[in-house]
């Protein structure tokens, strides 16, 4: 099980290059490859980015060619961190006369802000009249500006300070921009995770605040794309799966190829502008295609990666063959793996027709160990189908030493008894050489919706 990490906070400025949530070998290397070359080729800050935390054969991958991962981005919705504005806050024990000097300059609050950092309130107009009235009341005749007048006689910023609503800065803000639009303040206090002022945001920073910018790789639906990314602007697209894709709002570079993997594409627009890779981006992206064609041994194999990867193996120094043998094997064992791992780890849910469905997959060396962990799975898929209301849930088990493939699946009866597999044992169905989930599994699946609709 991996540690989990903390996720950065997108930045506007920055265009982000960024696989499925779930990222697999294919999808970090695509990231990678494709962040570099768009920086190579002339487009200013463009970065690598994972929705997620990548498997342990993109793992042993980026570490066998001494790279490091893509920075974490598990959600991308605009949060009150980026609406947030520098206000310089004053002391709970300043003279009103500070935040009067600045609201008369035309603010419309002023924070007050403990040394520590730690928030008490705002000074807003209204406040500062009834200190005003209140101070004129106590000392009548006496001005602003004239002697001992109500400018010292004020009273501190801590005793006028006025509650303010506060947000944590990576809270989005379409959780709650309803209720915002609402209030009566139209200001608001933005704090970081422990509590302390970070900012200030105002109501009209509410309706449009920034959004992300996404290239998106390795898959193209909004089902499959990291978190809050309706709410960003996406790009790009360079993928090889079929189309799902959202609409834009302008045109977009779009390509989606039907070749073994993502990481084909990126290396032949590599020589198509003339760049080639270092030698440890060479070894991932071969990496990124051994591993989505099981070493060539999938249908979705195009002579295409085949002649890709020649040219990556020779700058990577690599017998192909051999290392491509080396990285399946990498995955650790079927028994050692926890559930969440083996159905999470490469799990993407699709719409067939009205309805929700979710296939995993995972790759083996064996199915000595299936029998002993098959009740513990499909309870585990069980439990996840009445979660996210899904029709039907699988599990494809393929095993990269034999070429074949088992099925665990779990759903409606009508579409268990539908699925045209052979019947190994109860929610268990042999695929005999089935290995790709894009183009032999998820076919046969969407037949099946059509037949059973």
């Amino acid at each position: 099980m991996l540690t989990p990490e903390r996720s950065e906070i997108w930045d506007p400025e920055h265009t982000y290059v960024i696989g499925h949530q779930r990222p697999d070998t294919d999808s970090i290397a695509a990231a990678l490859g494709y962040a570099w070359l768009l920086s190579e080729t002339g487009h200013p800050n463009v970065v690598a980015a994972r929705a997620g935390q990548p498997g342990e054969q993109a793992l042993f991958a980026l570490n066998r060619f001494g790279l490091a991962l893509p920075r974490l981005l598990t959600g991308v919705a605009p949060t009150f961190a980026h609406v947030a504005r520098v206000c310089t806050p004053v002391s709970p024990e300043a003279p009103l006369s500070e935040p009067l000097a600045r609201i008369a300059g035309g603010e419309q609050v002023v924070p007050i802000v403990e040394d520590d950092g730690k928030p008490v309130g705002v000074v807003t107009p209204l406040g500062l009249a009834r200190a005003y009235a209140q101070s004129l009341a106590l000392a009548p005749g006496k001005e602003i500006g004239r002697g001992e007048g109500l400018v010292s006689g004020l009273p501190l910023c801590r005793e006028v300070a006025e509650p303010a609503l506060m947000f944590k800065e990576r809270e989005r803000i379409t959780d709650h921009r309803n209720g915002l639009l609402r209030a009566e303040t139209h200001e608001f206090m933005v704090i970081n995770a422990s509590g302390l002022y970070a900012g200030m945001a105002s109501q009209r920073d509410l309706l449009q605040p920034p959004r992300a910018h996404l290239i998106l790789v390795d898959h193209n639906e909004l089902s499959q794309a990291v978190v809050g990314a309706e709410e960003a602007d996406i790009v790009g697209v360079l993928d090889h799966h079929r189309l799902g894709n959202p609409p834009t709002a302008a045109p977009i570079p779009f390509v989606v190829d039907p070749v073994g993997s993502t990481s084909t594409l990126v290396a032949e627009q590599c020589e198509s502008y003339g760049r080639t890779p270092s030698g440890s981006l060479a070894g991932l992206l071969l990496s990124g295609i051994l591993s989505d064609t099981l070493v060539f041994r999938s249908p979705t194999t195009s002579e295409r990666d085949r002649a890709v990867a020649k040219w990556l193996a020779q700058i990577c120094r690599v017998d192909i063959i051999r290392y491509g043998d080396e990285l399946l094997r990498s995955s650790p064992s079927f028994g050692s793996r926890t559930v969440d791992d083996i159905l999470d780890t490469d799990r993407k849910n699709y719409e067939m027709g009205a309805v929700s469905v979710s296939v995993s997959q995972v790759e083996v060396t064996g199915m000595q160990e299936l029998p002993q962990r098959k009740d513990e799975i499909l309870a585990a898929m069980d439990d996840r189908r009445d979660r996210e209301q899904l029709a039907l849930i699988c599990l494809m088990i393929t095993d990269v030493v034999t070429g074949r493939s088992m099925l665990l699946a779990g759903g409606e009866q009508y579409l268990l008894d539908a699925l045209p597999f052979a019947h190994a044992s109860d929610y268990q169905f042999d695929l005999g050489e089935i290995v790709s989930r894009k183009k032999q599994l998820l076919p046969a699946l969407y037949n099946v919706f059509e037949s059973a609709g």
